[in-house]
């Protein structure tokens, strides 16, 4: 007999490699005055989530175990909070939370309601899962940091990933100037995306090719980060999702270049703008592969996920 008030999880016990996944029997958590209880159909699997398996964000986060992995998914709500308006139970909804040891591994997620949005009648609960958080870090790249207009050149770097993939259709449909890099066998997909010049970064050099761009969204970091000072122009941005350089400094200071580090929060707004041009088909969620969710599919989404050559989204389906 299923206890109702219990639900399956996957989780750490311990930090460690994939092995440390394992099910567990948890409880349904109980809602705070502005909280959503969601029943989860689908999660996004994100390279977050097997680095805070392996440790290496512990010291920013040091989280109790049990930790159940995961921040993104979509799903149906099956209660909501006594302040929350605008949700009701049996409403279809994509968001995602922000770091915690209750994520959304998990027949039911608990999530803020100002974090989520009403996933659109038009498309699958997979593409849904699969969009809020590389969204979202996209949109406040380009848009709250990188301060994007309409007809300003925008260069991108892996734009095949799932960060970049987004934010060249925001570009896009900012009617801003589209630059990527990626490799040859990606061409054709960041084009169809919206991209109007594609850098194969496997035999150029973007700096050499790229000189006056008023933003770089860096998804890269590295020499990559550095390279970027070289491919804007004096007074643009150059908006980074990876960890600053000791040298960025100097270099922003010397090129007269703005440069910030930001870490995306999930925020309603944006998500639902995000749903929003998903429902209207401005946006595409390319799904890269979906499993059911077991210990042995979570075990090989993050051993994907890590080797960091996905195209598309990684998705779990409960």
């Amino acid at each position: 007999m299923t206890n109702p008030d219990k639900m399956k999880a996957i989780v750490i016990n311990d930090y460690g490699d994939e092995t440390q996944l394992t099910e567990q029997t948890m409880p349904i958590p109980e809602l705070g005055p502005n909280q959503v209880l969601v029943k989860v159909i689908s999660i996004g699997v994100n390279p977050i989530d097997w680095k805070t398996r392996s440790g290496l964000r512990k010291a920013r986060y040091p989280f109790k175990f049990p930790i159940i992995l995961g921040q993104e998914m979509a799903g149906i709500v099956s209660e909501v909070g006594q302040n929350v308006s605008g949700f009701k139970p049996g409403d279809a909804v994509m968001g995602y939370g922000t770091p915690s040891n209750r994520g959304t591994y998990a027949e039911f997620y608990r999530v803020d309601a100002d974090k989520i949005a009403h996933k659109p009648i038009t498309v699958s609960f997979q593409e849904a899962a699969g969009l809020s958080l590389a969204g979202t870090t996209a949109w406040e790249a380009l848009f709250n940091a990188g301060s994007l207009k309409t007809g300003q050149t925008v260069l991108i770097l892996a734009g095949s990933g799932s960060v970049g993939s987004m934010a060249i259709q925001l570009a896009h449909n900012a009617d801003a100037h589209v630059i990527t890099t990626t490799s040859q066998p990606n061409a054709t997909f960041v084009k169809q995306l919206g991209a109007d010049k594609v850098i194969n970064y496997t035999s150029t050099n973007f700096d050499e090719v790229v000189k006056n761009a008023d933003l770089v969204f860096d998804t890269l970091g590295g020499q990559n980060q550095l390279d970027a000072f070289k491919a804007v122009k004096p007074g643009g941005r150059i908006i980074s999702i990876v960890e600053t350089l000791p040298k960025t400094a100097d270099l922003s200071q010397q090129h007269d270049v703005y440069f910030e580090k930001i870490n995306a929060a999930p925020s309603h707004d944006i998500i639902a703008q995000l749903s929003a041009q998903l429902g209207a088909g401005k946006l595409k969620v390319k799904i890269a592969k979906q499993l059911p969710f077991t210990v042995e599919n979570v075990r090989t989404m993050h051993q994907l996920s890590k080797a960091g050559h996905v195209v598309g989204k990684l998705i779990l389906n409960v």
